[in-house]
């Protein structure tokens, strides 16, 4: 038996459990490119002084999404790929952990492990994280046989998956001849330089999704903090220089996540969305779903284990 290991950011599910997820999150070196010692500080002191207000934004949406989704997702994909895989899931920054989940293949006697990050373009900070936990978690271990998938966008599930979301969203909304705005999480300017390709995964997956569908379209980051210089453009200002131009009927596709999260449903829907229309005048502005464990998402994960 082969195993397969989907690994996602994780959620908080609890003011308590966010506390530890915001500390997980800033003592990892992809988030905080600085040494153990000032990570381990600033962790404490971000953690502390965040939860409690980022605590609010989970209780409007209704909790953490992406905990249910991502193990529907394995539910679903254990179903497809049948008895001869064993399919578990674990997050970078709440429980089950990677090192954790790996203890449990090797409890099982499976060694052959394909692990999948719920990343479709890869970026220093998702990816190239569950890489580096990867390796503390086993080192050389020779017991271990690890095939490591990375960004996926170019796989043709991934567009087809993104072309029936719009089609279908636009298919309930009425909606005819809009202007897709893809929008992506940003990330620090500093991980480019340092050679990430992220920004470059994210204009060619939108590209290839908009080709297929023949619509104009735009293409933005979303959710950068205040501090540092974060990769764009800003879908905020993308916005304003949209609505100056008189750009309307705008379709936002979130187009670097598989699941609902805060950032879907909290900085798009609850921000985003109502900025555009309430200060900006926008008429017409959507937002693509994420549903919980789609079939076309299962499918191309399965594929992708077929394909070693």
């Amino acid at each position: 038996m082969k195993g397969v290991l989907l690994v996602n950011m994780g959620g908080p599910e609890s003011p308590e459990a966010l506390k530890s997820f915001l500390s997980r999150m800033f003592r990892d070196p992809a988030i905080l490119p600085y040494n153990r010692l000032v990570r381990t500080l600033l962790s404490y002191i971000i953690s502390r002084a965040r939860y409690k207000k980022s605590w609010k934004k989970y209780e409007l949406i209704g909790g953490t999404p992406l905990v249910s989704a991502t193990k529907r997702t394995t539910q679903a994909l254990q179903s497809l790929l049948g008895n001869d895989y064993c399919v578990k899931y674990a997050f970078s920054y709440s429980d089950p952990d990677i090192s954790d989940t790996l203890t449990r293949f090797r409890s099982l006697g499976i060694g052959v492990v394909h692990l999948l990050p719920l990343y479709p373009q890869s970026s220093l900070t998702t990816t190239g994280s569950v890489r580096a936990d990867v390796s503390k978690a086993i080192g050389n271990d020779p017991f271990f046989q690890l095939i490591f998938t990375g960004e996926f966008f170019r796989h043709a599930g991934f567009t087809n998956f993104w072309v029936h979301q719009i089609r279908e969203h636009l298919k309930f909304h009425g909606i005819e001849n809009p202007t897709l705005v893809f929008s992506a999480h940003s990330i620090p300017a500093y991980h480019v330089l340092r050679g990430d390709t992220y920004p470059e995964a994210i204009v060619s997956s939108a590209a290839m999704i908009a080709d297929q569908l023949g619509f104009h379209y735009e293409v933005a980051f979303q959710s950068g903090m205040k501090r540092g210089t974060w990769i764009g453009p800003d879908l905020k200002v993308h916005l304003k220089l949209m609505a100056a131009e008189q750009v309307d009927n705008l379709v936002l596709i979130p187009i670097s996540f598989l699941h609902e999260n805060l950032e879907t449903m909290y900085d798009l829907d609850h921000e985003l969305v109502p900025y555009a229309k309430d200060i900006l005048g926008f008429k017409n502005v959507t937002r693509v779903q994420l549903p919980e464990a789609d079939p076309l998402l299962v499918s191309l994960l399965a594929d992708l284990v077929h394909q070693i």
